[in-house]
């Protein structure tokens, strides 16, 4: 009878980077001032953190463009909130939220970013529905897009740099006959 053994692969860099953006998410926080709120920091930093250079900077895209266009709605519908005091009722209230949903996700359809309807959504979502009555709610605006601004940035530079640094040791270990093959000379 064998004995079956579980195989556990090795904790890769994906996993590390992840870990140390979070960590560097919550640093950023402190030194702040905790200011802000770095759980939108972390979530951004885990999104944009992939396993290849051209995924980070098409997801970043996406959740800044995302980020903007909710954060600009957001904006308005607390203006309008402010204004119009037949918003307050919840059924009225919870009606707007959602059939705004519809020319959000339109706006990412007009500006050609249709993958980013999902950030565009969430981030509205999240200044409407959990921020709305804070005391005050423009600096939530503000302080979101910044977490997620952050953690765009820090995703971004967490897996560039560790991609550059790849492939710099990969070149550098090569023998000079297998890297000059490799860049088209005749040895």
């Amino acid at each position: 009878m064998k004995k079956s053994r579980i195989h556990f692969p090795p904790i890769g860099m994906r996993i590390i980077k992840s870990a140390l953006g979070v960590l560097i998410c919550f640093v950023i926080y402190i030194l702040r001032g905790k200011q802000g709120t770095p759980f939108y920091s972390a979530l951004a930093v885990l999104w944009c953190i992939q396993n290849r250079t051209n995924n980070t900077i098409g997801n970043a895209l996406q959740r800044t463009i995302g980020t903007f266009i909710g954060a600009s709605y957001g904006l308005l519908y607390i203006l309008l909130r402010q204004s119009i005091p037949i918003l307050n009722d919840d059924l009225i209230h919870y009606f707007i939220i959602s059939a705004a949903l519809i020319p959000i996700i339109y706006t990412t359809v007009i500006l050609k970013q249709k993958k980013a309807s999902y950030f565009s959504c969430v981030v509205f979502l999240s200044i409407v529905v959990n921020h709305l009555m804070d005391e005050n709610p423009y600096v939530f605006v503000a302080n979101r897009t910044l977490d997620t601004l952050i953690g765009i940035i820090l995703g971004i530079v967490l897996n560039v740099g560790y991609m550059w640094k790849m492939h710099n040791e990969s070149n550098t270990q090569k023998s000079p006959v297998l890297k000059g093959r490799e860049e088209g000379s005749c040895l």
